[in-house]
């Protein structure tokens, strides 16, 4: 009977240390500097945005509701944010990266001219990209558009974490995130 009370910490060591699969496919629309941001937890969809770039500000629209809520560069949120990514970036385990473009300036020349580069850039990350984590499946699809005027992104980012590290990872982003902000208002 005493062995049973083992299985309760048993199991929450095991959920901590459980891999945590994540997808994260962006769209960007270069034109008209709007886009959508959606993030999968084990394959069921977790969040959903719709979002434009106006000037210094982003503009969020949620899926179910209509209220827009604008995000300042310079606000507290962004620098939790931008810590919070840093403190995961080494945690996380990298499974595949797929990026798809689509270009078109209505030249033949140019279009291939600025494919040809933009495919360059990318190799050279995802070469970068490759010496750093190794395991990860890198793919590349573009598309040119000769004959009209489109410039289209998209990529899908599949990542694996331990719930552990996602929780360590928070609790010093929010702590160095503080700290920062009350080093800037001095």
């Amino acid at each position: 009977m005493s062995s049973l009370y083992f299985l309760i910490p048993t199991v929450i060591i095991i959920l901590l240390v459980m891999p945590i699969f994540l997808e994260v496919r962006l769209s960007f629309n270069l034109l008209d500097k709007s886009g959508v941001f959606c993030i999968y937890l084990f394959r069921k969809k977790l969040q959903y945005f719709k979002f434009e770039i106006d000037g210094r500000e982003i503009k969020l629209k949620d899926e179910e509701e209509t209220k827009e809520k604008q995000i300042d560069f310079d606000s507290p949120e962004i620098a939790l944010y931008e810590e919070f990514s840093t403190q995961i970036k080494d945690k996380t385990r990298l499974r595949f990266i797929e990026v798809f473009y689509n270009v078109g300036l209505n030249d033949a020349f140019l279009t291939s001219m600025i494919c040809g580069v933009i495919n360059i850039a990318v190799l050279i990350f995802f070469t970068s990209l490759k010496n750093k984590k190794p395991t990860a499946s890198l793919q590349l699809y573009n598309t040119s558009s000769f004959n009209k005027k489109v410039a289209n992104l998209a990529t899908v980012i599949n990542l694996s974490i331990s719930l552990f590290d996602v929780v360590y990872s928070f609790i010093i982003s929010v702590i160095l995130s503080k700290k920062k902000m009350k080093e800037m208002k001095n």
